[in-house]
């Protein structure tokens, strides 16, 4: 069987009539699933080989993505480590990332547990966030006795 070749155009014009099926704003996975057995409709990694990446394909084709913003960044390396201490500290917290992924779901402005893990791996956060909280500890000036 042989491959069926794409041209830019033919590319752009898949996209085009996925968006026309399926809606707008059109997401790379909703036209993966939509492209798959179709002989009209490049394969998503071609389109992304070929165009640069989905963005950039979805605007050739005129066609909206979604424009969520990034978390990745919205959180600094030091407010990770600090929102991981602020888990640990957290009354019945286990430690482990499911119970870290069940805690983000109730608190506000906290990283929830995929996105932590897209940055970091559990294992090391949590380490740097137990040493946060041994510095913590040893900064707080201790009571004396007479």
């Amino acid at each position: 069987m042989r491959t069926p070749e794409y041209s830019e155009e033919r590319l752009v014009a898949g996209i085009a009539a996925a968006a026309a099926e399926l809606g707008e704003p059109l997401r790379a996975g909703t036209y993966d699933a939509w492209q798959r057995g179709r002989d009209d409709a490049a394969s998503l990694a071609l389109v992304i080989r070929r165009l640069g990446s989905w963005n950039q394909a979805c605007a050739r084709a005129g066609v909206a993505t979604n424009k969520t913003r990034s978390t990745s960044r919205r959180w600094s390396d030091d407010d990770v480590v600090d929102i991981v201490a602020d888990y640990l500290e957290s009354p019945g917290s286990t430690g482990s990332f499911a119970d870290y992924s069940a805690w983000a779901r109730t608190q506000d402005g906290v990283p929830s547990g995929a996105t932590l893990r897209q940055r970091f791996p559990w294992g090391a956060t949590k380490e740097k966030a137990e040493a946060r909280l041994r510095e913590r500890s040893s900064d707080q000036p201790r009571d004396r006795q007479s």
